[in-house]
């Protein structure tokens, strides 16, 4: 049971916060936003597509950079300027941007490096150094910000741009101000480590974690396998595994992005109005709480890259649900394997690096991962966008992502803990 007084759990909501109001607008309400958006302005899905790309691109590939800045600054430093980055870049959205090349620029990479630096990688890397046995459900509570905060953004974006007579710069507003927010949360109340505070990681929980460690064999006899070794980043990149999981994880990360990107459009155009392809959205990112939920629960008790495949396969069954999805069985049911695939394997990957190579390489490994993911997210939406302007439909794209899902299913059941080489 939590500590009344460890101030992890204090910690907990606050990024669950910042996650809620920095990082979940901006990456799922953009997908409303935007479509109005592409309407006003004329553009045509590859100028879109490359704007979400680009986004993508962003909010990932220079991840390795933003780890650096986490170890050497801290946690607080790079959320707060993060972001900052992101009520600046809302800003100009809603004052500035006329043309295609101003909306990569701006929301791709300004609004895309903001929700890098104020995001997931922070929150996560926070969360590794203060919890140790609790880990997999600190992780995964965290990153329901993100998903709540997904679930709510369509709609209510929507709604206040509907409220505006159709003016899109509104949505940009309402981010605005909530990345403000996230702001003030990372500037005051984000603490770098227990001991900073003269606390323990899980409210004290250290020796009963080295003690299980001992008598486990390092991990190696649990249900869950979690090493109690601090490994060196250099050391990681020599194992088979995380070659393995980073290839695992361009599946969801190519689709999950090409969706947020291109599903409001792709639903009307198979007859849908925009308030039914918005609603459908916020019922993928509930599911996608859902499966985040469903980790949390079992993501300390079965081994997650277990978890992860079953999700992936999941996820493979909803792409191709998504692309002749009819009547409303069909909008809702990809929108439900979708969502939970993606809430599952996004929890997995999350996870796995802390327990196969300990909270020091963390931040550099997830680092790594969201570079390789969101470069794959960023492909996926801009060649879909592609796809779409010449052949006059996005199956090409959407068959080669649950290709690449249901090759993640079947690696991930051979990707086993690293065992590390004696010095």
């Amino acid at each position: 049971m939590p500590k009344a007084g460890f101030y992890g759990w204090k910690l907990l909501g606050t990024f669950w916060l910042i996650l809620f109001t920095n990082f979940a607008f901006p990456l799922y309400g953009a997908s409303v936003v935007n479509a109005y958006m592409a309407a006003d302005l004329h553009f045509n899905r590859g100028e879109l597509g490359l704007a979400y790309g680009m986004f993508q691109w962003m909010a990932g590939l220079p991840a390795p950079l933003a780890a650096l800045c986490i170890n050497k600054k801290g946690v607080r430093f790079t959320m707060t300027l993060g972001c900052m980055t992101v009520m600046a870049g809302a800003m100009l959205m809603a004052l500035v941007v006329h043309t295609s090349w101003q909306v990569v620029v701006v929301y791709g990479v300004v609004i895309g490096l903001g929700a890098l630096a104020g995001g997931v990688l922070g929150a996560q890397s926070g969360i590794s150094r203060w919890f140790i046995e609790g880990k997999a459900r600190a992780i995964t509570l965290v990153h329901t910000g993100s998903s709540i905060g997904g679930f709510v953004a369509a709609p209510l974006l929507n709604r206040v741009i509907a409220g505006f007579h159709g003016n899109w710069r509104a949505g940009w507003w309402l981010i605005a101000g909530l990345s403000g927010t996230g702001t003030l949360l990372s500037a005051f109340l984000v603490q770098e480590r227990p001991s900073d505070l003269g606390q323990l990681p899980d409210g004290g929980a250290v020796a009963r974690h080295a003690a299980a460690s001992a008598g486990a064999g390092a991990g190696a006899r649990r249900k869950v396998y979690k090493t109690a070794e601090e490994w060196a980043f250099r050391e990681v990149l020599r194992t088979p595994a995380i070659w393995l999981l980073l290839i695992s994880l361009l599946g969801f990360s190519a689709g999950y992005p090409l969706f947020l990107a291109h599903g409001v459009v792709h639903l009307r155009d198979l007859g849908y109005t925009a308030g039914q392809a918005a609603f459908s959205i916020s019922v993928m990112l509930g599911a996608s709480l859902g499966g985040t939920l469903v980790f949390a629960a079992f993501g300390d008790r079965v081994e997650p890259r277990f978890l992860w495949s079953a999700a992936s396969l999941v996820f493979c069954a909803g792409m191709l649900l998504a692309l002749r999805a009819s009547g409303a069985a069909g909008l809702y049911a990809y929108a439900v394997c979708l969502g939970s695939g993606f809430g599952v394997g996004f929890s997995a990957m999350m996870s796995l690096p802390a327990n196969y190579f300990g909270a020091r390489a963390y931040p550099s490994v997830i680092g790594l991962m969201m570079a390789v993911g969101t470069t794959s997210g960023a492909m996926g939406a801009s060649l879909a966008g592609y796809v779409f302007d010449r052949a006059g439909s996005y199956a090409p794209a959407f068959y080669g992502v649950s290709g690449l899902a249901f090759a993640a299913a079947v690696l991930l059941l051979f990707t086993t803990p690293p065992m590390r080489r004696p010095a």
